[in-house]
Parts: structure tokens; sequence; C-alpha cells
């Protein structure tokens, strides 16, 4: 019977995705959709089709690759795991040992199966609106670099994972003390060590532009000294900006694409970024998803050890057990996603209020937001339902009515 409920939740997640997706395609881009009136003055009827064909196009690109993914996993699932169980424990009596290699074989199996629809999205659909810049040799380098971290990265946390499953039954709180630490050495470390591998990082060149953000960030009582842009225009035309890392690694990041705004727009954009970090949202986001994955592992574990004890699936070791437990979790949480999207969606309506406040007008941050909705062919009529599953940001359309609402 269980095998029977794990089957069809991990089937139901998938085609509740799709029904979604579907839904979202049919709303956005029907005879009756339009541009909101907030944008008319920004989106023309030609931007409008162009971004309904973008979200054709990406849709479904997105609905074969979910499919694709659900029969791959349903394989491994009936017969792939536990074949792949019985080769790594004859290479080796170490539990650590057949662990990393059965996590590396599931990895290169799941790059495998994602490679050719990443392919596809960087090189027929984002070369086709024009957004991609990445050549091959760029796509390949990035594909090396990565494996590369995730090996220096996720090799010590498994071997740790593995050597916790192997002394404890009720191991779900040591392991999410381990994650919680491993997120938070992550966000210090990420912008000084792991980003740099992928994107050139230089001091803002533009004095002027420099001393008007100092300005700004004197006003706001930031005492941030490292403002970078990043060379992002190597892989896409589509523009950003964000203050990453905490404690001394943080450091506010321009992508080299967002640098032909208006000097106020880009301090609109700098104000937005300072608000998360004045309204503390990056540690009660961290607080948020640490409070997520303690319940999340206090889950896995109760389900492996069901399986364990119940010899379900035809499995017996533990990095096995942990690998189904996971993804039959990973699928029911999933409904619980949307309660995280509107925390997180709140947040930005409150940054989006900083930066208002900050500068003394919204007109900034609004032309900033209309030219990134035009820029990255953003849907400008989204389903409300798929929004609530996939969106932590707010629609640009509510967050533009939200500034002018408080304007008035």
């Amino acid at each position: 019977m269980f095998k029977f409920i794990f089957l069809f939740i991990v089937v139901f997640e998938v085609l509740w995705e799709e029904i979604l997706l579907f839904l979202n395609l049919k709303y956005s881009t029907s005879k009756n959709a339009s541009v909101p009136e907030v944008l008319k003055d920004k989106i023309s009827d030609e931007d409008f089709e162009r971004s309904k064909r973008y979200l054709k196009d990406k849709t479904l690109l997105e609905s074969v690759s979910q499919f694709v993914k659900l029969g791959v996993t349903l394989i491994l699932l009936l017969h792939g795991f536990p074949f792949l169980e019985n080769v790594v424990s004859s290479f080796s009596n170490s539990i650590i040992i057949q662990g990393l290699l059965f996590f590396a074989l599931y990895g290169f199996i799941t790059f495998l199966v994602n490679l050719p629809f990443n392919i596809y999205s960087t090189f027929v659909i984002e070369e086709k609106y024009g957004f991609n810049t990445m050549n091959a040799k760029t796509f390949v380098v990035d594909i090396i670099k990565t494996f590369v971290v995730s090996i220096i990265l996720f090799a010590p946390l498994i071997s740790l994972l593995l050597w916790v499953l192997s002394i404890d039954q009720n191991w779900w709180w040591k392991v999410s003390i381990g994650y919680i630490l491993f997120q938070v050495i992550l966000t210090l470390i990420y912008p000084i060590f792991i980003a740099p591998m992928f994107n050139k990082f230089t001091p803002l060149e533009d004095e002027k532009l420099k001393e008007k953000i100092n300005k700004l960030l004197k006003k706001a009582g930031f005492n941030i000294s490292n403002i970078y842009v990043m060379d992002a225009s190597k892989r896409t035309k589509k523009q950003n900006a964000s203050l990453t890392g905490i404690g001394k690694s943080k450091r506010i990041v321009l992508y080299d694409t967002i640098l032909k705004y208006s000097t106020e727009e880009i301090l609109a954009i700098i104000a937005h970024e300072l608000g998360h970090n004045k309204r503390n949202h990056i540690p009660k986001l961290l607080t948020i998803i640490s409070v997520l994955y303690t319940l999340i592992f206090y889950l896995v574990n109760v389900v492996y050890n069901y399986i364990l004890n119940n010899n379900v699936f035809g499995i017996s070791m533990s990095y096995t057990a942990f690998t189904y437990s996971f993804i039959f979790i990973s699928s029911v949480v999933y409904f619980a996603i949307p309660i995280i999207n509107f925390l997180q969606r709140k947040f930005e309506f409150e940054a989006d209020r900083y930066s208002s406040e900050l500068l003394g007008t919204p007109e900034y941050l609004i032309s900033s937001l209309k030219s990134l909705v035009k820029e990255n062919l953003s849907n400008v009529n989204p389903l409300p339902l798929y929004k609530i599953w996939h969106y932590n940001h707010p629609s640009l359309e509510e967050r533009i009515n939200n500034l002018l609402n408080k304007k008035k």
C-alpha cells in the first residue's frame, strides 16, 4: 500500500505541475489577454506578442522535460536504485564509499537527463529571442566547473551524512543542524570563492555612479565598500542586480547589462536590494528554510525507518533508503511551496517600499521595473494560481500598482 501511495504522490506532483503549465499558458496567451494598464506606456503590442511566443516556447520545453524526468524517476524508483545499490556494494565494504559512488552515479544520471533540455533552452530558445550570448566553450567550461565545485562541496557533506546514518536511526536533528550550518557557510563563501569561478567581478569604474551609490549607502546607514560589476553579458543579455553575502563578504553586484539604465533607476534597484537587508529578509529567509528543512528531515527520517524495516522496494542500504525517502517527502512538501512563496512576495513588497522611501519617490523603481519586464520578455499576465505556486516575487503589475498606491 505504501509503495502505491509513494508512486502516486510522485506522479501527481508532476501531473499537477503540467496542469499549472497548461492553464498558465492558456490564460496568458488567450485572445482576451492584454497588456496591463500600468505597462501600456512601455510594452507595445509587438513586445506583448513576442513575450507570449517566448512563454509558449519555454512552457513546451518545460512540459516535455517534466514528463521525461518523471519517466526516468519512475524507472530509478522501480528498478534503477536497487540496481545501483547492488553495483556500488560490490565495489567496497565501506558504507561511505558505497554511498559516495551511489550519489555520484545518481547525480550523473540526473545531469545526462537535464543536459539536452539545458542545451535546447540556451542555444535554441534563448538564442531565438536574443538573450543568449554564451558559446559552446563557455557552456562546457561551466559544466566542468560545476562538477568540480559540487565534488568539493558535497563529497565531505555526503560523507558526514552517511556516517550519521550509520550510527543513529533517529538522525534527523543532527542532519538538520549540519544542513543549516552548511547553508550559512555557503552564503558566506559564495560571493568570495564560488561566484568568481564562473564570472568576472570588477570594481565599478564609473566614478559618478559610484559616488551616488556611496551617498545612497551612507543615507541608508550601510557600510559596504564592495561594489562590483559582473560580466553577465558573456552568458545573457538579461538584466539584474543583487546584494549578496553576509558579514564581511557582503557586496553589491551589478550585471554589466544593467549599466545602460539611468543612474536613478540603478539607485532605485540597489535601494530595493538594501531594503531586503534593512528589513532582515536574509536571516528571516534562512530561518524559514531552516525550520522547513528540519521538518523535512524529520519526515524523511520517519519514512526512511519505515522503508528499511519493511523492505519496501527491495533495498537494504541506508543511502538508498535516504534517497527514496527524500524523493517522497520532497513531492509531499511541494504542495507547501505556496506558503514559502507568499512570505517571499511579502518581502519583495517591503523592499520596494523601502526603495521608494529611501529615494523619496517610487518613480525610478517603477520605470526600472517596466524596463526589466520589457527587456526580459516577462509574462505580464500570469495565471493567479500559477503565481501562487511559482512566483516568489509579485508580478510586475502588482509591484507597480503597490508602489503607485503608496505614492498616493
